[in-house]
């Protein structure tokens, strides 16, 4: 079988099409990730083992489109659409988004407080994440630096480019920031 990875425009365009503030831009978008887990499973599992910045991030927003959109039909396709992920990832499916122990809101370990009800992050209890040695607060495994406190946690792999605009991990191919829009290079 011939794997077919997304391309860096598929990625900043399912990432764009995710955080638009146009419905019918989001419906499109998830139709097509459902359409993509179907025809191309093994482009997810391309992206679980050489890109999770990006399978993370579409995961996060796919979770925060379900728990948070106003309108019920793009909350129910992004649901089919993180199942077909899901499926599509089959028994690698393994990434863990944490909810507020009060309200079952999705929070982010960064965070110190929910932002829907207000409850202090640092007192619920995550067996499934770490905990920075410095300042005892949760962090994800694949953090550099804690966000709390800015304790370096471990060495970077490998230099990562980052947006100098937004600081967000980028391509060296990219001629565009896909997250903030700043050009990155001009046309030859």
């Amino acid at each position: 079988m011939r794997i077919l990875p997304l391309t860096d425009e598929e990625k900043a365009s399912i990432i764009a099409g995710l955080r638009s503030t146009v419905p019918a831009t989001r419906l499109v978008t998830l139709r097509r990730l459902q359409e993509l887990a179907d025809t191309r499973p093994e482009a997810f599992a391309y992206l679980d083992a050489y890109d999770k910045t990006t399978l993370n991030e579409i995961l996060y927003l796919l979770n925060h489109i379900i728990e948070y959109d106003p309108d019920e039909i793009i909350r129910r396709e992004a649901m089919l659409a993180l199942e077909k992920i899901k499926k599509a990832l089959g028994t690698k499916f393994s990434v863990f988004i944490p909810e507020c122990e009060s309200c079952r809101a999705l929070i982010d370990p960064g965070w110190e407080y929910c932002a829907k009800c207000g409850a202090e992050i640092s007192k619920m209890k995550f067996e499934e994440l770490k905990k920075c040695k410095n300042c005892g607060k949760y962090i994800y495994e694949s953090w550099i630096h804690c966000a709390h406190c800015g304790t370096k946690l471990k060495e970077e792999e490998e230099e990562i480019l980052r947006c100098p605009n937004c600081k967000r991990p980028i391509q060296p191919e990219w001629m565009v920031c896909p997250y903030c829009g700043y050009r990155l290079k001009r046309k030859p």
